[in-house]
């Protein structure tokens, strides 16, 4: 075996038969006039005057493995005929009788010779993704595409994710096609029968694939467009999304950002975007092997967006689907090579969660190594509730020890999954210098603790919202020991996550570097002055640090005098912020001496002042979001991410055009359900209410629609009746402060209209809740809000529940409930010991209603949280509530937030206050939508709430 390789590698060497002049003389021949470059349909000619005899194999097989771009400069065709010549020698050497296959072992053998350090692991996961025949013998054509050095694309460069999907063959998906494809009832079809298919943009009919010119031309920026990679789970071998689920999710989203935004939208959905079973071509096959082995860049690219699909088709529908025989899915056929319409019942079906699949796994830890966090959304999550994102990269050696323990169709994919994902971390997220994070877990900082070592170029760290325990913190401290950073923001924390990390950094401040630190924020963290402490054991050595921000960290006057000794000999602080702590005028001198301490260092440093900062020092690029939004508020509040459900445009400054393109994005939507187009500037008038009546023919989940306060006249309103006639959804419209008074007729009908709807939606809604308990005896949830239920629901869904020991929480938020209602459900829960959360927020209740949950609450154990906000509840209510605290044990949280109490005086929330210096459970109690630190009965509330907190923290680490 030695002497042969040494042959072959003798005669596999650097061509150089290939002279460099003779190559310009020939690309000047097939030059295209006034444009420097060649077609690269001439490349088999050329190739003929170069005496390559190309004869030998099929040109276009060697031209597909090694990879055809449409056109060539002098550079990339010198470079591609030196690709194909060499690609034409191995083939003759090793296959000499042109069979058209060689043996694996004879593909090792080329790969050996041709690249020095190509390692054994490397070689098994390339040769098992390339194609064989049916005795194992791989198809000749394909050794040009594994000699070919692997690509290297940038994360930054639009160019090279442009090249990337050109170089793959990858083919983005239209918006409007999805839209097509939902309205006609289709599911998506594969990317060989998308690429025929059209669909019409701007009244225009256009391929339903975007063309790789127009890709070039978004990479040149002659063009725009938002590109959206979506993650998902396939739920059956054959097609990902049978019951088009998935579909609809999709275009509830995808459309709003339509409307959002003046780009166009084009998705990357691989059974779409890439080639699929049966890839019948080697052109098809070389495509989709490229894209697998650079699959990262769609994730994890700056200029992509991730939408992430967390939740299966629910198993009502899918069964319902499964049991129906007229319900056919198009997949393709292997008996018959076509497509062919098959029963769900008959296709392989798998639904693993999308958490315990390997390849979402990687798609969510490459979404996260972008620097904006809004650009990794989940769009599926609960009506209302706010899916977050993966924030927090994972190290490799974590993320491989999942992948060992994840579901994969192909058990080696792992291995390339974990290749990119170690990639992609050494390439990116270790370089980078700034990190903004928000909302983690205590999970999420044990995993960032385990990362942080990993970015020694990082110089900002930002983390706002954020929780730890004793454990988390001491670990998040020491890996911040490892690091160089320049600014730290630990921003809005629990008091109980505050305290953990006063205590860890206490601990570990004198090993800690801190000669590179510049500025520390530490807002609302509740560290006290434990905080104020280290702060001050900083500053007694630090010569860089220039501003510290300590707003609302509980911090008394020890602490400021603690600092205010610290301060006596630095000479580098110039803004220290102490507000909204517990400082009392006995801290006065001290506050004087940190003052005048700060005033001598700022005139010093007005002597010499530092130098300008870059853009790039200043954190996020400012155009790091794509997209030009066209209505601003909404294109705000897509980038949080989430379910959207409601959409506030109240006071902006829309018209009847931007009207009229948010009223065509919601006849496609399916989740929002409520619009407040309230105060527009300038004014929606007639033609924009027509907009909106023909959105309502169409959609079927808007609720409410405020069009307060606009220009609209007797022909929009007349329009609006009309359409309401054939709604049997809507139950809200708002015309108040139009200026017509000839509508009243009008108006009236609506009204009516409205109110049947609101009616029988509430019967339908409490009667089918009825049926899944039947059905459901596991059922853990109820959530009948914003139906317009009243008392009468309640009574029959009180009879429902007695007896009931399943269900745990019970939403009935944003209804009509009075003080009967609840007094109902609560004779109807008496014994339960199943129930903890209750949500009436936004309903009736009074004081008698509060009055009957204190009662209730005195025998009751397991309601740990209720939420009463938005009642018409005053002091006689908060009363009786405050005698039921002094031996209630069990509830951990009260919203009362929103009602009327202390209107008359401060005795109620005395005697809150009182009460809860015997409570020792409770850890939350909510009286106002923002804590008043002027009233010190609410501050004693807040006090006493948070040692609670505290004490529990400290229990639950012990």
């Amino acid at each position: 075996m030695g002497p042969r390789l040494c042959r072959h590698a003798n005669v596999a060497s650097p061509v150089n038969t290939l002279e460099e002049v003779r190559l310009e003389e020939i690309f000047q021949q097939f030059e295209e006039p006034h444009t420097n470059v060649m077609k690269a349909s001439h490349l088999a000619d050329a190739m003929q005057l170069a005496d390559m005899n190309p004869e030998c194999f099929k040109v276009e097989q060697i031209l597909e493995g090694i990879g055809n771009p449409h056109d060539f400069t002098l550079p990339e065709f010198k470079q591609r005929m030196k690709e194909v010549h060499d690609a034409l020698r191995f083939l003759q050497l090793f296959d000499p009788q042109k069979t058209g296959v060689l043996p694996r072992r004879t593909i090792a053998t080329i790969l050996q010779l041709c690249r020095s350090n190509f390692s054994e692991e490397r070689l098994e996961e390339m040769l098992k993704n390339v194609p064989c025949n049916r005795q194992g013998f791989v198809y000749s054509y394909m050794v040009p595409f594994l000699l070919r050095p692997e690509a290297a694309y940038d994360l930054e460069d639009p160019k090279s994710l442009a090249q990337f999907l050109i170089d793959a063959n990858i083919r983005l998906v239209r918006a409007p096609y999805l839209y097509k494809l939902l309205r006609s009832d289709r599911c998506m079809p594969r990317c060989q029968e998308a690429e025929r298919d059209c669909c019409e943009v701007n009244g225009t009919e256009v391929s339903a694939l975007v063309s790789h010119q127009e890709v070039a031309e978004w990479a040149l920026g002659r063009r725009q467009a938002m590109i959206i990679s979506v993650s998902h789970a396939w739920e059956t071998r054959e097609h990902p999304d049978p019951c088009r689920f998935q579909l609809e999710l999709l275009v509830n989203c995808v459309a709003l950002w339509d409307a959002a935004y003046v780009d166009d939208i084009w998705i990357f959905y691989d059974y779409v975007s890439l080639f699929q079973f049966q890839r019948d071509t080697a052109e098809q096959e070389t495509s989709f092997r490229r894209a697998m082995g650079n699959m990262h860049m769609l994730y994890a690219h700056q200029s992509t967006l991730t939408f992430r699909l967390e939740s299966l088709t629910p198993d009502e529908t899918w069964t319902a689907r499964k049991e129906d025989s007229t319900y056919k899915v198009p997949v393709y056929h292997l008996p018959s090579g076509s497509i062919a319409w098959i029963s769900l019942r008959d296709l392989w079906e798998n639904r693993v969660l999308y958490l315990s699949r390997g390849w979402c796994m990687a798609e969510i830890e490459w979404s996260a190594a972008r620097n904006i966090p809004a650009q990794n959304l989940a769009i599926d999550g609960e009506p209302g509730i706010m899916t977050t994102a993966k924030k927090v990269p994972t190290a490799p050696e974590v993320f491989e020890e999942r992948m060992a323990t994840s579901a994969f169709t192909h058990r080696n994919d792992a291995t390339s999954v974990v290749r990119l994902q170690r990639k992609i971390f050494h390439e990116k997220v270790t370089s980078r210098n700034h990190m903004k994070l928000q909302d983690l877990t205590r999970a999420d900082m044990v995993e960032l603790a385990a990362s942080l070592p990993h970015f020694q170029n990082l110089k900002v760290l930002q983390i706002h919202g954020f929780r730890a325990g004793e454990g988390e913190a001491n670990a998040f401290c020491e890996a911040l020991g490892s690091l160089q950073l320049q600014k730290l923001s630990l921003a809005f924390a629990p008091r109980a996550t505050g305290l953990a990390m006063a205590e860890a950094l206490n601990h570990s401040c004198s090993v800690w570097r801190f000669a590179s630190m510049t500025a520390l924020d530490f807002r609302y963290c509740h560290m006290g002055d434990l905080g104020a402490k280290v702060i001050a054991e900083v500053l007694k050595g630090n010569t860089t640090i220039t501003h510290i921000d300590l707003t609302s960290n509980g911090i008394t006057d020890k602490g400021v005098q603690v600092l205010a000794q610290a301060l006596k000999n630095n000479k580098t602080l110039s803004a220290l912020n102490l507000a909204h702590n517990k400082i009392s005028d006995v801290a006065v001198q001290a506050l004087q001496d940190i003052e005048e301490r700060i005033l001598t260092n700022r005139a010093a440093e007005a002597l010499d002042p530092p130098p300008a900062k870059s853009k790039e020092d200043k954190g996020e690029r400012a155009d790091a979001f794509p997209g030009r939004p066209r209505i601003q508020a909404l294109a705000d509040a897509l980038k949080l991410g989430g379910d959207m459900t409601q959409i506030d445009l109240q006071r902006e400054l829309l018209g009847n055009e931007e009207i009229k393109v948010l009223a065509g994005a919601l006849q496609l939507n399916r989740k929002v359900s409520r619009i407040d187009l309230s105060s527009s500037h300038p004014k929606i008038t007639d033609a924009g209410a027509k907009a909106i009546a023909q959105m309502l023919l169409q959609n079927k989940t808007i609720i409410t629609i405020n069009l307060a306060g606009n220009a609209i006249g007797r022909l929009g309103v007349e329009a609006l009746a009309e359409a309401v006639e054939h709604n049997n959804i809507v139950r809200e419209i708002n015309l108040d402060h139009n200026g017509d008074v000839e509508t009243e007729a009008l108006l009236k009908r609506i009204r009516t209209r409205c109110e049947e709807n609101q009616r029988a939606i509430a019967r339908v809604m409490v009667e089918t809740l009825l049926e899944d308990l039947k059905r459901d005896s596991t059922k853990r949830k109820i959530d009948l809000s914003h139906y317009c239920i009243g008392d009468a629901e309640v009574q029959v869904l009180s009879e429902a529940l007695a007896g009931n020991n399943s269900i745990t929480r019970i939403y009935l938020q944003g209804n009509q409930i009075t003080d009967v209602g609840l007094e109902v459900l609560l004779e109807a829960l008496e014994g339960n010991n199943s129930i903890t959360h209750i949500y009436l927020q936004g309903n009736q209740i009074t004081d008698v209603g509060l009055e009957a949950i204190s009662a209730a609450l005195l025998f009751n154990r397991s309601i740990t949280h209720i939420n009463l906000s938005n009642n018409q509840i005053k002091d006689a209510g908060a009363k009786a509530l405050a005698q039921v605290l002094k031996q209630n044990r069990s509830m951990t949280y009260i919203n009362l937030s929103g009602n009327h109490i202390g209107i008359g005086g401060m005795e109620a929330i005395e005697a809150l206050a009182d009460a809860m210096q015997e409570n020792d459970t409770l850890l939350e109690l909510c009286l106002h939508e923002s804590f008043r630190e002027e009233c010190q009965a609410e501050k004693r509330i807040w006090e006493r709430c948070s040692a609670n907190q505290a004490a529990q923290a400290r229990a639950q680490s012990s």
